[in-house]
């Protein structure tokens, strides 16, 4: 693909040269213009980017979660480094489960010379539903090492998944 650019020479006279674009250089400009319409957005809706890490409405995010069918029961375990099992609230019913976390700690060292001050806050927060109807007031829960394991019995059992095997030609 060849694009005419306008270019002025030396002596002040301008003339139309041929560059060569690579082929899929208007997906730079699709990105921009999204990239623009995504800003415009937010600053209609939430205030613009500056806005969302203000002190009055701290981010929230999705801990890693694997869901696992054991046939009798679904195994869902989730990453949450650094909180503590009072910080977790669970909530488990017949179609999903709903897990929210939240840490708020400080730590503070005053010495003659120095004083240390430090401030972290953590929210989690993660939806899931079970392809199956399940038994929700038998699921137990442990915290080991930061990953939370919860353990769904299902309402009717279904054999465990195999796995096959296939080959590639």
């Amino acid at each position: 693909m060849e694009r005419k650019s306008k270019i002025q020479g030396k002596d002040g006279q301008t003339s139309l040269a041929r560059t060569s674009v690579p082929p899929f250089a208007w997906l730079d400009d699709v990105d921009r213009w999204f990239d623009t319409f995504r800003r415009s957005f937010e600053e209609r809706l939430g205030g613009g980017p500056l806005a969302r890490w203000s002190d009055s409405e701290l981010r929230v995010r999705e801990p890693l979660v694997d869901q696992i069918d054991k046939g009798s029961e679904f195994v869902v375990r989730a990453e949450l480094p650094g909180v503590a099992k009072e910080d977790i609230d669970l909530t488990v019913t017949s179609d999903g489960i709903e897990i929210r976390a939240e840490t708020n700690r400080s730590r503070e060292e005053k010495e003659k010379n120095y004083q240390y001050r430090e401030r972290t806050y953590q929210a989690l927060h993660r939806v899931l539903s079970f392809p199956e109807e399940v038994k929700g007031d038998l699921a137990a829960a442990t915290l080991k090492d930061g990953v939370l394991e919860v353990r769904v019995p299902k309402k009717e059992p279904t054999p465990e998944p195999k796995p096959v095997k296939v080959p590639v030609e």
